[in-house]
């Protein structure tokens, strides 16, 4: 939302993150998230540091 200060994004953002590496399948091989961007309708994309979420 337009209205969320930037802790609340970055607070979305790292349980999103978090979420998406906590259910990737025991079958899966190698890296699961290669890259992710955020952008929100109208405005060019950032791109997401995902290493902190993904080194384990």
């Amino acid at each position: 939302k337009a209205s969320f200060d930037a802790e609340k994004i970055a607070g979305n953002a790292r349980e999103l993150l978090t979420t998406l590496v906590k259910l990737k399948p025991t079958a899966a091989k190698g890296v699961y998230i290669k890259s992710i961007y955020m952008s929100s309708t109208m405005s060019p994309s950032v791109e997401v540091d995902t290493k902190r979420f993904t080194e384990q």
